[in-house]
């Protein structure tokens, strides 16, 4: 496969049914279960687990070997989805919906909600110790999640976020929070793949982490531009213009694409036309 769109339709059905399975043979308690499982079967697009295997398959594994990568990627997903329960709570963003559902907590209670994301939380971290790959790969998936994902990376981007959202910050202030609190977990993905497939990780895949991680919150804030919702934010465009941001989108890409182009020993096709994602 040469096209990451193609792999992404060839993975995500038997990961999809993977993570569902899994959460409801592991958890006993019935509205946690529910709960857990609503978030995490809301419509995501799976963008960072794909993306680490992905990176797996680009280093030579097979198609067909994947599904042993599935507890680590897995762990990445139930990340994510804790992070957006907790992001829609009253106490933070207090947003009544998500990807055009109730938001967990509109859904179960605010209590509820919480423990939801603490259970994925602590559930990604069972299913990386459980996986059966080998021991310093697990640990590797430890190490770089547990970094990426928690206060040295997305939980202080989410306490920068709720603490100074009615300061204006400048541009390298904005770009450190989204660094943390979107890219951080991206990055994460791409280097765990690597990892788990043997692959030396070199600064050129991390350099391509770093700037399709934050590209991905530039696309939003440009999605999200003229927005009501929007209008008092510290977003890219608000900060420094719409014309601006579209250039920095561009940049963004366009370093990603020559990080990438570097790699050695490694596929490079999936990873280049992933880039398609940030066309206009």
């Amino acid at each position: 496969m040469k096209k990451f769109t193609e792999f992404h339709e060839a993975i995500l059905p038997e990961f999809n049914e993977f993570l569902i399975n899994k959460l409801t043979m592991e958890i006993k308690q019935p509205t946690l279960r529910d709960a857990m499982i609503y978030s995490v079967n809301a419509g995501g697009k799976r963008v960072r687990p794909i993306l680490m295997l992905a990176v797996i398959y680009s280093c030579g594994v097979k198609k067909e070997d994947l599904p042993k990568y599935f507890d680590i990627a897995g762990a990445i997903e139930l990340i994510h989805t804790y992070s957006l329960i907790h992001d829609d709570l009253p106490e933070m963003d207090n947003d009544d919906y998500r990807r055009g559902k109730l938001s967990n907590h509109k859904k179960f209670g605010t209590g509820p909600a919480v423990l939801a994301g603490d259970g994925l939380l602590t559930q990604a971290f069972y299913w990386i110790a459980k996986s059966d790959l080998d021991t310093s790969k697990r640990m590797a998936a430890v190490r770089i999640l547990s970094h990426n994902a928690g206060p040295m990376g997305m939980v202080a981007g989410q306490m920068t976020d709720i603490t100074k959202e009615d300061k204006k910050l400048s541009e390298n202030e904005l770009t450190e929070l989204h660094r943390q609190k979107t890219a951080d977990l991206i990055v994460a993905a791409i280097t765990i793949g690597a990892f788990c497939a043997d692959h030396s990780l070199s600064k050129n895949l991390v350099d391509y982490a770093n700037k399709i991680g934050l590209a991905f919150q530039v696309k939003d804030d440009l999605d999200d531009y003229g927005s009501l919702e929007d209008a008092d934010k510290n977003t890219f465009p608000n900060l420094i213009g719409k014309e601006a941001t579209e250039d920095r989108l561009n940049n963004l890409v366009k370093d990603a694409l020559n990080a990438v182009l570097k790699e050695e020993k490694f596929d490079k096709n999936l990873m280049v036309s992933f880039l398609d994602y940030f066309k206009n």
